[in-house]
């Protein structure tokens, strides 16, 4: 499983633990080949300001600042996202600690080409 295939699948379940079902609502492309590389996340309507804030509501590096259907996701921001997935829905707490995020996802950024680790 790719970086993007982990986060595709940890946007869908966060969706799916706020009761929305968004499936083929947002895309996701990466910008580089560098397996910390940035992500566009491009959000269709009328689904966009639901999943943002669902995702905000979990994840606080979540860009605020969401009018474009393009929203940037860096590096940070994509931890977190995965980790926040991660969680059982009881456990879904707010992402803030930048430390805990790179303990946990240490194995994720080794090259694109590999696998990356179930949690």
């Amino acid at each position: 499983m790719t970086k993007k295939d982990l986060l595709e699948n940890s946007i869908m379940k966060i969706s799916k633990q706020a009761g929305l079902e968004m499936s083929g609502t947002f895309h996701l492309t990466p910008v580089s080949s560098d397996p910390g590389s940035l992500f566009i996340m491009e959000v269709m309507r009328p689904g966009k300001k639901r999943l943002c804030e669902a995702i905000r509501s979990v994840v606080t590096g979540f860009p605020r600042d969401t009018e474009s259907s393009c929203i940037v996701l860096l590096p940070q921001v994509v931890d977190e996202i995965i980790l926040a997935a991660q969680s059982g829905p009881a456990d879904l707490l707010q992402v803030s600690d930048g430390t805990a995020v790179r303990e946990a996802l240490m194995d994720v950024h080794r090259t694109r080409d590999e696998n990356l680790p179930q949690m």
